[in-house]
């Protein structure tokens, strides 16, 4: 169990960053699903907390310039993986004077939309070259979406090979005010001691593969630390979607020949601003 002073440092943390951090997003508007019988999602790498105000970044870019394919993209459902890399189609994010590389795919009878439970989408990009830093950032991104109720996939680790941040919580199914609970772990799904972890806010709604409207907050992004074992917490305070990047829990890696930060990426998706009435009974 997390300690009292953990999660205060935690939390301390949190209030004192305000930079905007580059995120792997598999976006969809709810990750309630029942009653759906076609999801679509849109693959984009982007600074969520920024909004409208931000910008976008092209998903698998190399220090040439040049494109680089999706690695992997998978789901897992009632523990069977589904290979669903070929079904994405490339399509482009941003505003008209600023179009970025990205990708839509579509859960529905086809792709394995079938009975009920949890769908995990895992999505492991090509590493990006960040002329900035003069490295390559590749983030293993995961999210779940529910239909029914019904719990099966969301605490079970999903993403084997890579690093990857394990939920306490059921996360879709949380609400506002809740603490969330995780658990770095590296390619061997070993503990991640003191892991660096970015969280960010989804600032602005996402509409017809752009940022719309005017952002919601004026502060949306804030770093925590995780503890030696691998665990941290944190509270988030608006409903929608929060984004946990744990930077290097790949461990020291390099690509073509420059440093690789491997990070995990997980998107939890509050629907709720108090308890639903399933958790009160």
């Amino acid at each position: 169990m997390l300690s009292k002073k953990m999660l205060l440092t935690s939390l301390a943390v949190c209030l004192s960053a305000s930079a905007f951090a580059h995120f792997q997003l598999i976006h969809t508007a709810s990750s309630n699903i029942t009653d759906k019988n076609s999801v679509p999602f849109e693959l984009i790498f982007t600074h969520p907390g920024e909004g409208t105000e931000g910008h976008s970044m092209d998903i698998g870019k190399d220090e040439k310039g040049s494109i680089q394919p999706m690695e992997a993209f998978f789901s897992v459902h009632k523990e069977q993986k589904t290979d669903l890399k070929n079904k994405l189609t490339s399509s482009k994010f941003g505003p008209k004077d600023h179009q970025v590389q990205s990708y839509k795919f579509t859960l529905d009878k086809t792709t394995g939309l079938k009975g009920g439970g949890d769908w995990g989408l895992v999505a492991v990009p090509a590493p990006y070259y960040e002329a900035s830093e003069d490295l390559y950032i590749q983030q293993v991104t995961k999210v779940f979406v529910n239909k029914d109720d019904i719990a099966t996939d969301w605490d079970a680790r999903i993403a084997e090979g890579y690093p990857e941040i394990i939920p306490l919580n059921n996360p879709t199914d949380m609400w506002v005010g809740q603490v969330f609970r995780g658990k770095v772990v590296d390619p061997e799904g070993k503990a991640v001691a003191n892991a660096e972890i970015e969280v960010e806010y989804i600032n602005a709604d996402i509409q017809n593969s752009q940022f719309k409207g005017e952002n919601k907050f004026e502060k949306a992004a804030m770093v925590l630390r995780g503890d030696e074992f691998g665990y941290f917490s944190f509270v988030p305070v608006h409903a929608g979607y929060w984004g946990f990047a744990a930077l290097g829990a790949g461990g020291e890696k390099t690509h073509n020949g420059k440093e690789l930060s491997q990070d995990a990426v997980l998107w939890i998706c509050l629907l709720y601003t108090s308890p639903s009435p399933r958790d009160t009974r």
